[in-house]
């Protein structure tokens, strides 16, 4: 059986893994223009999204830095008033390089035997829907003809935001503690990468018309509990929210940030990829053990299991993103009261620690 992937990007070397150990042949077919290339993003993945990702790479150790305490102040930066997360038992979330995971998954895609690279066209992408060389096709880019042809009628939203990311280089601290600011010109991570570095993503809203400069400026002044020795150059991109209305054409699949696209400030983007990929797993595993066609039906029942879930939770960011929004214009009165509140909440904080641990999808082991 041969499965078509389109993109030249992480989920899909994670999700040619995970084909070829199930004994298909994959091709990953890409542009040159739609490469990655940034070095200063960071993920986070939860507890439960590591297991799985442990169970389709092997990741030395030292690329992964653990978080054991999660820290949300508003915007006046008050130390007593904050919603700090703790795991009593483990830690909350693992966190890791976008550039180490990419290439680790690529260095195993490249050592597998039934996974093929090969560069294509438009029109090459075009004759992919045409024909009926692929069982399945699983396309996660977001801005290719397949897109704009078949699945442009999506759900959008323009934060009028730009992220601004960068690597923290400090002297040596114990460094487990992730800390979100919500400032006033917009939600900043300080995100633990070791002992000695720390990475930054700053989603600056446009209408303050901030330039890089002012920007790293910004970062500076927010980094008072560091001793810094220095910031790496700014990356940035545009912030923007994108959820088909369609999933499946024919046997071709939206899938990562085709699929979906949400504010970083959860850090849940690449989580719910990760669910999703376990998701697809299960369905194809199922299908296998009992002896079934991996088909349309495939995707189907993929979307059927994850529209609604995936739907409800992106819907579940964009509101914190406009809370925090509208608190800024009040001058941080409406979370002063409510932070303090929180706090003191431990079945708000479990709750909110086991969302961002398994998604509201709680039956997918």
């Amino acid at each position: 059986m041969n499965i078509c992937l389109i993109g030249y990007n992480l989920t899909n070397f994670l999700l040619a893994i995970l084909l070829s150990k199930k004994g298909f042949e994959v091709d990953i077919i890409f542009d040159e223009k739609n490469k990655s290339k940034t070095n200063n993003r960071t993920i986070g993945i939860s507890k439960k999204n590591i297991e799985f990702l442990k169970s389709i790479l092997n990741i030395p150790n030292q690329y992964l830095w653990p978080i054991l305490q999660i820290e949300i102040l508003n915007l006046k930066n008050d130390p007593s008033k904050k919603i700090k997360f703790k795991d009593k038992k483990d830690e909350n979330f693992f966190l890791i390089k976008q550039s180490d995971l990419s290439q680790l998954s690529l260095k195993k895609c490249k050592q597998l035997k039934n996974i093929y690279f090969s560069k294509y066209t438009p029109n090459k992408i075009l004759k992919l829907e045409k024909t009926n060389n692929y069982n399945l096709i699983v396309n996660s880019q977001s801005n290719n003809i397949l897109i704009k042809k078949f699945f442009s009628n999506s759900i959008k939203k323009d934060y009028d935001s730009m992220a601004f990311t960068a690597i923290l280089s400090h002297k040596k601290i114990n460094n487990h503690t992730a800390v979100q600011v919500f400032t006033k010109y917009g939600p900043l991570a300080f995100l633990p990468l070791s002992g000695e570095k720390t990475s930054i993503v700053y989603s600056v809203q446009k209408k303050f018309e901030l330039n890089s400069v002012k920007v790293k400026d910004e970062i500076l002044k927010q980094s008072k509990f560091y001793n810094l020795k220095k910031i790496s150059e700014l990356e940035y991109f545009d912030l923007k929210y994108s959820f088909p209305r369609k999933f499946v054409h024919k046997n071709i699949l939206c899938f990562g940030d085709a699929l979906h696209k949400i504010h970083p400030l959860a850090g849940q983007g690449f989580n719910m990829t990760l669910r999703d990929l376990k998701l697809i797993s299960c369905i194809i595993d199922n299908k296998l053990e009992c002896g079934l066609e991996i088909d349309k039906s495939t995707l189907i029942e993929f979307r059927d299991k994850s529209k609604h879930i995936n739907y409800i939770f992106g819907a579940g960011i964009n509101f914190i993103n406009e809370f925090f929004k509208l608190d800024s214009e009040f001058d941080g009165k409406l979370s002063d009261n409510i932070f303090s509140l929180l706090d003191k909440s431990e079945f708000f904080k479990r709750n909110s620690i086991s969302i961002a641990n398994k998604g509201i999808n709680f039956t997918i082991e």
